[in-house]
């Protein structure tokens, strides 16, 4: 893929192109930003442009270097990501994953040798997971680079980096797509109607792939159904809401139905305050108004218990998924009853 090919990211993309005119390309870089809004894409066709055949700033897209880094298998361009931690007797898999030290001793045997043309260029997604002996390894390599490489990390968070290998980097900050960016895609690319098309587009937080997510696992409808179980419990449905709860630990896109379930709220606290033009879950705007809370407090109350039952099971905490979700569920189901 080149640079043309990729929506959004003008600048980042203009500075790249400058450098490789210049032929003052900097060792390493820090691609930081939000997930899915095409920060491996730019660092992709960037590589296929330090090593395409034919003159300029991109990638041709036509010669052979740059069909084999399309296809994965150019010797030159390196991708390291984070690996699930193998399951053990009686134990669990990480679905985070790590970079592990023997990965970036790999990385390090392949740069010892100078490519005969083109850059060595190593691409480490989520660059914030490195374990730390993995770490400390990789930022020897970053203190002495190997001469004709470049590395490039790309991080969602890299605040959790070491500042020492922050420092040692060239940083560009991608932020999300324009919500018409990402409705038209949709649109265009994917069929879909302009109605949900606008939906996705603004829950997506300006993220191509997360809006293309929602639409092939078919989220919309699966947002629609959360909502209609948490607002059907009465006051005598505990363990109905309790059974829900439950439900909702052994999803595998909990993290997804969190980030709804926020959006929700935060929409029928902007409705609250007189601004429904600003709400995400334009599909959903109807539902709000049969559902109204006139008590601002405890909407806030609510947006932040999910906040903090989302932050509860992710790391480092690693909390108890059923008890913090039949905790949350029963504090939204009494305080949409209140």
């Amino acid at each position: 893929m080149g640079f043309n090919e990729i929506i959004g990211h003008e600048r980042e993309i203009g500075m790249l192109k400058g450098l490789i005119d210049s032929g003052r390309v900097p060792h390493a870089f820090l691609f930081a930003g939000p997930d899915g809004i095409g920060k491996k894409l730019v660092a992709g066709a960037f590589a296929a442009a330090l090593n395409c055949a034919s003159p300029g700033g991109g990638a041709c897209g036509l010669c052979r270097d740059c069909a084999a880094i399309e296809g994965g298998s150019h010797p030159n361009v390196i991708v390291v990501w984070p690996l699930d931690k193998p399951v053990e007797k009686g134990g669990e898999r990480d679905p985070l994953g790590l970079i592990r030290i023997d990965q970036i001793r790999e990385v390090q045997s392949v740069l010892k040798y100078r490519a005969e043309r083109g850059a060595k260029v190593v691409i480490v997604e989520g660059a914030d997971r490195f374990m730390p002996a993995a770490a400390n390894a990789f930022l020897k390599t970053l203190e002495e680079p190997p001469g004709g490489s470049v590395i490039i990390l790309v991080s969602s968070r890299p605040a959790d980096l070491l500042p020492t290998v922050v420092s040692r980097c060239r940083r560009l900050n991608f932020r999300p797509l324009p919500e018409d960016a990402v409705r038209a895609f949709l649109i265009e690319k994917k069929g879909v109607a302009p109605a949900e098309a606008g939906a996705v587009a603004r829950l997506s937080g300006g993220s191509i792939s997360k809006a293309a997510d929602y639409m092939e696992g078919g989220w919309l409808q699966k947002r629609r159904e959360v909502v209609e179980r948490l607002l059907a419990f009465g006051p005598d449905d505990a363990d109905e809401a309790l059974r829900f709860a439950e439900e909702l630990s052994k999803r595998d896109d909990l993290d997804e139905t969190l980030d709804f379930l926020k959006s929700w709220y935060r929409d029928r606290i902007v409705v609250f305050e007189g601004a429904p033009h600003l709400i995400a879950n334009t599909d959903m705007q109807r539902r709000m108004k049969d559902d109204r809370v006139e008590d601002f407090n405890l909407l806030c109350s609510s947006f932040w218990a999910i906040e903090e039952a989302r932050r509860n099971i992710a790391p480092p905490r690693y909390g108890n998924r059923q008890l913090t979700m039949e905790a949350l569920v029963l504090k939204l189901s009494g305080a949409l009853l209140m």
